[in-house]
């Protein structure tokens, strides 16, 4: 009897190719993926806040200073695994036709991808890396997206959690960085005030009648202005001035993607800056008082904002004297390339 041939028929995923992702530089169409991406890699994390693609644009891709080369969106397949956006150190905070730009300098505004796609996170920040440098950058930056002057990506939405930016909880994101190179160079933290509490009012105002005495005597008067900037949504500028000179301001105003997420009207406080003549004499607090008592009474919850960690007079001020409680530590890192 001849013996009949057996042909086994091979399982169909050994003939298929093994997945293979791509890189390619942002394109209009890019922006629902990215969301997409941004909110599945960290749904779940302290202060979540989902993004809808207007939010990414109008913070983001609307920004003057965004350059579309500088934004690199990883693909398998039809789908958007994650992205990096990084770009020189600019200073934002002149108008547009005068920013200046050093490219010796490279920032790595976000690396944005699941905790589970640990390759494809050191592919992305290689690959912001390698053209950085090719631009002639010597030092990378990787951290929060609003310091060295980088404010306008990703500011608001990255405001109190996890990413962009590194923080000790992101353990998996600390050690890549660290295979490749990156050293921790600054901390800061980003305390919180509860508005809310029953005794913040009466205590804000309390602290401000003493030094309204004395600033009234050096002939100070408070103004509050609405201001329009790249920087930030619409904020609230509140100034102590004598004359027609400025000694100390500070600007506020409300997380619109927070309150969406949460329903809490958290507000920011940003740029609190004294005059260097006047430092020393308790205006930093008063204007930051001035400037909670009017997010008061336009329906603010909580306040928070960013200090440095070893900007000792700013961070007594905010924890010791004003009440701020600590929410989160953040971290810079730096690569030096030769």
């Amino acid at each position: 009897m001849t013996p009949q041939k057996v042909t086994r028929e091979r399982s169909p995923w050994v003939e298929m190719p093994l997945p293979v992702t791509a890189l390619h530089t942002y394109r209009s169409d890019d922006v629902a993926a990215m969301a997409e991406v941004w909110n599945e890699a960290f749904a779940g994390g302290p202060n979540f806040v989902r993004l809808q693609p207007a939010d990414l644009r109008r913070r983001v891709i609307d920004q003057p200073a965004f350059d579309p080369k500088d934004l690199l969106v990883a693909t398998r397949g039809d789908r958007a695994l994650g992205f990096v956006h990084f770009g020189p150190r600019t200073n934002q905070w002149s108008r547009h036709s005068e920013r200046a730009v050093d490219r010796s300098e490279g920032h790595i505004y976000a690396l944005v991808a699941p905790e589970s796609e640990r390759a494809l996170s050191g592919d992305l920040l290689a690959a912001a890396v390698e053209r950085l440098h090719e631009a002639g950058a010597r030092r990378m930056l990787l951290g929060p997206s609003w310091v060295y002057g980088t404010q306008p990506f990703y500011n608001g939405i990255a405001g109190a959690y996890e990413m962009p930016g590194i923080s000790a909880r992101r353990r998996g994101l600390l050690e890549l960085a660290s295979e490749h190179d990156f050293k921790p160079t600054a901390e800061y933290g980003t305390p919180e005030l509860d508005l809310l509490d029953g005794e913040c009012g009466a205590r804000l105002a309390a602290d401000a009648e003493p030094l309204w005495e004395r600033a009234r005597e050096w002939g100070l008067h408070l103004t509050e202005r609405h201001v329009r900037s790249d920087l930030f949504p619409s904020r609230t500028l509140v100034e102590l001035g004598r004359g027609d000179q400025t000694i100390a301001m500070t600007a506020y105003g409300l997380w619109p993607e927070y309150e969406r997420q949460y329903g809490r009207r958290l507000f920011g406080l940003t740029n609190v800056q004294v005059a260097a003549d006047w430092r020393g004499r308790g205006l930093g607090k008063l204007v930051v008082i001035c400037a909670l008592e009017a997010a008061l009474k336009t329906g603010a919850e909580a306040a928070h904002l960013h200090v440095w960690r070893d900007n000792a007079p700013a961070w007594n001020l905010y924890h010791r004297a004003l009440g701020f409680h600590p929410r989160y530590t953040w971290l810079t890192l730096a690569k030096e390339v030769r």
